[in-house]
């Protein structure tokens, strides 16, 4: 066990990956990727988990290939750079997808991590974004579980969460989904515990 365990951070463009670090680190630090980036060029963010520091690596969004079965060439390539950066060892993948945006990419993604990257070794979770509006947000995986399994893709846990606050409240202070926010944080970090 390294003093500060490492996570990966993972995920399609538009996931919420971003928003998910600045959550978890409590002020902004990070933006949504530049297209311009390598794939998998990578950042790593100190996080307090109950009292221990991790270090959770923000990789850049997730292409896929010409032929959409495949990580595209460059991703590919690049993905030997951003374990590079971990030089103490992996210690949990996150793969962080969106609700709405849920598509067949799921498993060339998920294969490229836990397999090509973890060795099936390390243990994956997944964190589903964008659900604000969702009463409750945990609803979301047990209406959606079995069609992960069905295309094998397994999890050692998951959280159902916002990344956003939400728009502010027009009668008082705070925002629209202040309450869903904080929970989201605190599920993220007790998984990653």
């Amino acid at each position: 066990q390294p003093s500060r365990p490492n996570v990966v951070l993972f995920g399609e463009r538009g996931a919420g990956k971003s928003s998910l670090i600045n959550m978890l680190v409590g002020h902004d630090v990070s933006s949504p990727s530049n297209p311009d980036l390598a794939p998998f060029a990578s950042r790593g963010y100190a996080v307090d988990v109950g009292g221990r520091e991790v270090v959770v690596w923000d990789s850049v969004g997730l292409q896929k290939g010409e032929h959409h079965d495949t990580l595209s060439e460059g991703a590919t390539r690049n993905l030997q750079g951003l374990i590079q950066n971990i030089h103490s060892g992996l210690n949990l993948l996150l793969f962080c997808v969106n609700a709405a945006r849920v598509s067949e990419a799921l498993g060339i993604n998920y294969d490229a991590f836990y397999s090509i990257i973890g060795g099936k070794k390390v243990p994956i979770v997944l964190i589903v974004t964008g659900l604000e509006d969702k009463d409750p947000m945990e609803g979301w995986w047990k209406e959606n579980e079995a069609e992960f399994k069905r295309h094998g893709l397994t999890f050692d846990g998951h959280a159902c969460i916002t990344t956003t606050r939400g728009k502010p409240l027009r009668d008082g202070p705070g925002h629209r989904h202040d309450e869903q926010y904080e929970q989201s944080k605190l599920a993220v970090k007790e998984l990653i515990k």
